[in-house]
């Protein structure tokens, strides 16, 4: 009812509003258009009215004319002159007045020439009249003809002009009878709408009265409803949940009451279930009350169970605990004893059961045999019998309770909840009891051990003065035991405070951690910036010094030496720049040897003679007192020299800079360099700043002399790592004077004592080898043995036999004849050498003790000599020199007691190398380009080589086959290369195999050091590094070249050794660096060896041209460029098919742990670093390019 008196007084008012809105709309558009029909008519008016004026001017100047053509009076020539601009006026606003009309401006401008024209002839008359013309008859007939032709313009214009007027007079009535009619007809329908709709709101508010009555009958019922569930709801309140809601109809009151029904069951449900918690937990709470006390199993079971059966209402029952293997009733409410259920072993019975089980059993529905309850007047089955095992991580016991009304589940969860405690104080009773028997028995024994010490005493009582001695101890260890109670409480509170200590130092732990990965960062960035030019210094300074185009003279090549001495000293430098954070840390490697101080004081010389002479000041080093030699490391020792010298320099104008080396005065085991100059000096209060990293005597923006500051903090912190120390004494413009005084006997630091000791034992074998050598010349020349000299012919097998004792001599040369060998006999060593080449022997046997040369001389004499280094020596002495001996290249050493017995294995083993039986060389190398190339060139000697990268593989091939000898690659010294060498020395068999380590990293005299423990030769990779491959393997292996093969097999041979320097020619080689430096220097270095040179600057330019150049032999690229680095650029390099093979090698100037893994992973063949070593770079383009030519 109240929806349709709305919608009906809002369509009303909605359709009045609708109506009105129209009407009023439609008026004023009927207005509007009625006010822009006056306008236009009032706009036609205006052109017809000018219009007119217009051709009223050119009238009145025409008769002006004629008037004064006729009489002659001037008077008339003023308004003939204005009429011209008066019209032309009104012209102009008829061209702004029918602007909307085209063809009325048409018109217009047709009317204007005429007017023009008119205007002209009404002033060539004046004219004419003025100079005295007479008869203008003519010309008035003319003019005439023109104001006739403007008055037919001036008509037609004002005729479209009438037309457009009756037009819009007609349209301006028309929209004036169109808005009387409109207002008429909206009012009509506007009455009857509200007509219409008065009636029907008249209806809706009848119909609302009658609804207002039913409402308040209905608000009576409710309001007697909601008292009733009121009062519902006050006894629910009260706790009364019984009470019933009878109200069930189905409205909202009904709803209600049924909710308020539902709310009294869940509030009856929930007030039973905390009832049944309360009962639960008071029951706990009184039970664990119970078995409080020092109480007896007895005790505690009997106070148990006559609490579980009156809390449970139970009407019997009993508690066992376990003794052993059976169960032991302890207590009983209603209980009759029975000797069949006094014990009752596990898992008999339902008691007996829940033991095993661990869980609670229950028993209903029994039979008349079960048991009864007894009372007074007779006795009662139970109607429901439960078993609790009783819980203490074990089961320690059972109850077992008899109802005869039934249990409940509360009163079941009630018994579940209390087992573990029952359990717990049954377990803590137990353990009291035996405490109690264990303290009687204490007590007994004590009893006893009284009875002793009254048997004793006699004896004891000498030592009763010590044991009051005893007792003061005790007592003072009671106070001490106070005291160190305090102090543990002391130690407590310090320990917090250590440990939020330790928290903080964790936290600046991580915050140092995270500066040091910064600054890592830092110098890896500038080493690149730094290596980057000095590639280009070292690679151009190396070409002039080499001075291939002899157009040098000898200073401009002593120049380039040390330009290239000086980069390679910055080098080092900026090595040592990097190594700032192992000095910080402590990890610095010193190396101590003896030292020569006149190699240091050359070196130092030739590096700043001429840079001081170019500033015009002396340079002097004074060693006058001196030591020969000092132990030191001399790589620090020159760096911190090095520095102190050119600071010198640098801050010296005139005068001289000196180096003085002397022993200190005061303890000649302290040896002093003073590097002393007449420079600018440093203020006293500057002088501790100038050691601390970064800063300097004058740090102002202004300041003349740049640097970093670091120098003298590195140079301090190695004189420390030196065991000495640096001291300063200069003052203002007089000068300073910086003392280094080291220990002239250099005592390592305990880092590197194992090292330490491992080179003195070689200093020391080396030594001994010094000394022992006059040992091994004999005394006594025995006499000549006559041999088979004389009777040697082309083709025979000859032995040289090189041993001055003449019995041994004989047998090996009757031994040698027997054989089918000829022999020639040496009885002193200076003979051996000629011997060997006159006979050209297959087989050399030497004693070391010789007259006039040693065995030593001769094996050196031997191997070095091209002819007969091939020849294998096998060595027979007495002296125990196997290993010396196998080193200096002999094949094996025979201990001479037996070496006789062993001279068979000597003549398999030369047999074995003059047939030219098949020779292997193992190859382990994780660069298969690298492995090929090398097994390419041993193809040379017919060599069979195998190639393995994977050192477990190399180590089973060892094992397994048989091989002549080993080629580690080692690009780096580390622990796994080190556990190789070490694994092929252990192993028995493989100790005399020859191992030749190639690395293409120039190895400090540590490591150096360390591989000769192992290796029998150190190859670096050079330019000619497998030239001398060829004959370290040619020399270890014992190599014949065989006259025979003198036909392709030589050939051959000597094609792939001649290859070798001929691999780079005509080769192309795109070098790719953002650096036009290193290009520059890399393209002379690469260029002298008729290679080939393309460039690009970035590695978008380097795709574009390897695209133009698809025969480009090899790729030189730059890590870090531009817009595209050299990973990217590798990247996109190897996405082309073309370039899958192409052979690129990564040059960079970052040189940290993982750069290389980085470069190789993103598609480069190989990786050098900057400053590039030309000679390393050669071999590395000759691996790659070996199989193009």
């Amino acid at each position: 009812m109240d929806s349709n008196f709305k919608r009906n007084l809002l369509i009303s008012s909605s359709v009045s509003l609708l109506i009105l809105m129209i009407s009023s709309t439609a008026s004023f558009l009927s207005i509007k258009n009625l006010l822009d029909s006056n306008t236009w008519v009032n706009h036609t008016q205006d052109v017809i009215y000018n219009l007119n004026n217009a051709s009223s001017i050119l009238t009145d100047a025409q008769t002006s004319m004629r008037g004064y053509l006729i009489t002659g009076n001037r008077d008339f020539l003023q308004e003939h002159y204005n009429a011209e601009k008066e019209s032309a006026a009104y012209f102009e606003k008829l061209d702004e007045l029918t602007i909307d009309n085209p063809s009325q401006q048409k018109r217009l401008s047709e009317l204007k020439p005429l007017r023009s024209n008119f205007f002209k002839y009404l002033h060539n008359q004046v004219v004419k009249k003025q100079l005295g013309g007479k008869d203008l008859t003519f010309d008035l007939e003319e003019g005439k003809k023109m104001m006739d032709e403007l008055r037919s313009k001036f008509k037609s214009i004002e005729n479209n002009e009438q037309i457009l007027l009756k037009e819009r007079i007609a349209n301006s009535e028309k929209y004036g009878n169109y808005s009387f009619v409109l207002i008429i007809v909206a009012f009509i329908i506007a009455m009857i709408i509200t007509v219409v709709f008065f009636a029907r709101i008249l209806r809706d508010h009848n119909e609302r009265a009658l609804l207002q009555k039913e409402l308040q009958r209905k608000d009576i019922e409710t309001a007697e409803r909601l008292e009733v569930i009121s009062g519902i709801a006050t006894q629910i309140s009260k706790g009364n949940y019984d009470v019933q809601i009878d109200d069930r109809k189905s409205d909202t009151l009904g709803a209600l009451g049924a909710s308020i029904h539902n709310m009294k069951d869940s509030l009856k449900d929930s007030f039973d279930l905390l009832s049944q918690k309360e009962w639960l937990q008071s029951g706990v709470a009184s039970l664990n009350d119970k078995m409080l006390g020092e109480k007896t199993i007895q005790k505690l079971s009997k106070d148990v169970i006559e609490f579980l059966c009156q809390y449970t209402n139970s009407s019997a029952g009993v508690l066992y605990v376990i003794d052993g293997e059976e169960l032991t009733v302890t207590g009983g409410y209603s209980y009759i004893p029975s000797k069949n259920r006094e014990r009752i072993k596990k898992g008999e019975g339902l008691i007996g059961q829940a033991i095993v089980s661990g869980k609670m059993l229950e028993l209903k529905s029994l039979s008349s045999e079960d048991i009864q309850i007894n009372y007074a007047l007779g006795e009662i089955k139970p109607t429901h019998i439960v078993a609790v095992p009783l819980l203490d991580f074990k089961v320690e016991g059972a109850v077992e309770l008899a109802s005869i009304y039934g249990f409940s589940e509360l009163q079941l969860e009630f018994l579940n909840v209390v087992a573990n405690n029952i359990g717990i104080a049954l377990k803590a009773t137990q353990n009291r009891k035996r405490v109690m028997e264990l303290l009687e028995e204490t007590k007994s024994q004590s009893e006893e051990l009284q009875i002793q010490h009254s048997e004793l005493e006699a004896i004891n009582a000498e030592l009763e003065a010590q044991t009051e001695k005893l007792q003061a101890s005790e007592e003072e260890l009671r106070v001490q035991q106070e005291e160190l109670e305090q102090t543990n409480e002391e130690l407590s509170e310090r320990s917090v405070l250590l440990e939020e200590k330790n928290t903080e130092i964790q936290k600046k732990s991580e915050a140092l951690e995270l500066t040091t990965r910064y600054k890592s960062e830092f110098l890896a960035n500038m080493s690149h910036e730094l290596r980057t030019p000095l590639n280009s210094i070292l690679l151009l300074s190396r070409l002039l010094s080499e001075n291939n185009n002899k157009n040098m003279n000898n200073e401009e090549i002593e120049f380039a030496k040390v330009i290239q001495s000086s980069g390679n000293s910055l080098l080092g430098l900026i090595d040592e720049i990097l190594d700032l954070s192992k000095i910080e840390a402590g990890k610095m490697d010193l190396e101590f040897l003896d030292v020569s101080t006149k190699e240091i004081t050359d070196n130092l010389y030739n590096l700043f003679y001429l840079v001081a002479k170019e500033k015009g000041i002396n340079f002097e080093i004074i060693t006058k007192d001196a030591p020969i030699v000092i132990k030191t490391d001399k790589m620090r020792l020159e760096q911190i020299l090095k520095n102190l010298i050119s600071n010198a320099i640098k801050f010296t104008e005139k005068g001289t800079v000196s180096l003085e080396i002397k022993v200190n005065s005061d303890d000649d085991k302290i040896i002093c360099f003073i590097v002393k100059d007449t420079g600018i000096g440093i203020p006293l209060e500057k002088q501790p700043l100038i050691f601390e990293a970064f800063q300097q005597a004058d740090g102002s923006t202004k300041r003349k002399y740049g640097g970093t500051g670091l120098g003298l903090s590195i140079s301090r912190e190695l004189a420390k790592l030196l065991r000495g120390e640096i001291t300063l004494n200069s003052k203002v413009n007089d000068g300073s004077t910086f003392t280094l005084c080291l220990p002239v006997l250099g005592i390592a630091i305990s880092k590197i004592s194992v090292n330490k000791i491992l080179e003195t034992e070689v200093i020391e074998e080396e030594t001994e080898e010094t000394e022992v050598r006059p040992k091994y010349i004999s005394e006594v020349i025995p006499a000549e043995i006559e041999d088979d000299r004389d009777s040697i012919v082309e083709g025979d097998k000859v032995i040289l036999i090189v041993e001055d004792d003449i019995n041994f001599a004989k047998s090996l040369l009757a031994f040698t004849q027997k054989k089918g060998y000829k022999g020639v006999v040496a009885v002193r060593g200076d003979y051996a050498l000629n011997f060997a080449l006159i006979y050209r022997p297959i087989g050399i046997l030497l004693d070391i003790e010789l007259p006039i040369k040693s065995g030593w001389e001769v094996l050196e004499e031997l191997k070095n000599h091209s002819h007969t280094k091939h020849i294998s020596v096998h060595i027979m002495s007495s002296h125990k020199l196997k290993q010396e001996s196998l080193l200096k290249g002999a094949v094996d050493f025979l201990d001479k007691p037996v070496a006789f017995d062993r001279i068979p294995e000597v003549f398999m083993r030369i047999e074995h190398i003059i047939n030219n039986e098949s020779q292997k060389v193992l190859i382990i190398e994780d660069n298969p380009q690298h492995a090929k190339a090398l097994a390419y060139f041993l193809e040379t000697y017919n060599i069979n080589s195998e190639i393995k990268s994977d050192v477990s593989e190399g180590l089973t091939v060892l094992n397994q086959n048989d091989v002549d000898c080993v080629i580690l690659d080692m690009g780096i010294p580390d622990k796994q290369a080190y556990e190789i060498l070490d694994g092929v020395k252990k192993n028995p068999g493989l100790e005399n195999l020859p191992v030749i380590v190639f690395t293409g990293k120039s190895l400090s005299i540590k490591e150096e050091l360390k591989i000769r423990k192992y290796a029998d030769s150190i190859i670096v990779k050079t330019a000619h590094s497998y030239q001398r491959m060829l004959d370290e393997v040619s020399l270890f292996l014992h190599l014949v070249e065989s006259k025979k093969k003198e036909g392709n097999d030589k050939k051959e041979s000597t094609k792939k050794l001649n290859s070798l320097n001929n691999i780079l020619f005509e080769k192309k080689v795109l070098i790719v660096d953002d650096d036009v430096r290193n290009i520059y220097s890399l393209s002379k270095a690469l260029e002298a060896f008729r290679m080939t040179v393309i460039t690009a600057f970035d590695g978008k330019e380097a795709i574009k041209i390897l695209e133009e150049n698809p025969d480009t032999d090899v790729v030189l690229l730059d890590m870090m460029m531009p817009n595209m680095d050299g990973y990217e650029t590798a990247e996109k390099i190897r996405s082309n098919p073309k370039f899958l093979n192409l052979a690129v090698i990564a040059v960079t100037a970052k040189a940290m742990t993982g750069d290389r893994e980085k470069c190789i992973k993103a598609g480069a063949s190989d990786y050098i670093t900057k400053p590039v070593d030309v000679d390393q770079l050669l071999s590395l383009l000759r691996v790659w390019l070996y199989d193009k030519i």
